[in-house]
């Protein structure tokens, strides 16, 4: 289980778990999408746990996914704890054990990613 948490931007704080993958975006619609900001693609990028980590895919957005400075151009691996951008909004993925201090209530998984809870 893993944790996606947001560093900056909208809303800041707010965390969600998940297992096999998350869709971030502005679809709400769609399964475990997570409605970030206005500058955020329908369906930006997808995290997906695979064999032995992480790899972040960039949906075609039109502002990008960002690495480190660098634009996702489709598949790349994303280390835990590794901070990416999407849109205005910085994001980082720790493991569950890892987030052991967080508030119960901020720990809501993906697909009821609906209602949010700021860190504090």
């Amino acid at each position: 289980m893993y944790v996606l948490e947001v560093q900056n931007g909208p809303m800041d704080g707010t965390r969600w778990v998940f297992d096999r993958s998350i869709l971030i975006g502005r679809d709400t619609a769609a399964d475990a999408v997570l409605s970030l900001d206005p500058t955020v693609s329908r369906r930006h990028a997808r995290i997906d746990v695979t064999g032995g980590g992480l790899t972040l895919t960039d949906a075609g957005s039109s502002n990008g996914t960002l690495v480190d400075g660098n634009r996702v151009c489709d598949t790349q691996p994303l280390a835990l704890d590794q901070t990416f951008v999407v849109g205005r909004t910085m994001l980082r993925v720790i493991s569950l054990p890892d987030a052991a201090g967080m508030h119960a209530a901020t720990q809501a998984p993906a697909a009821e990613s609906r209602a949010v809870e700021p860190k504090g």
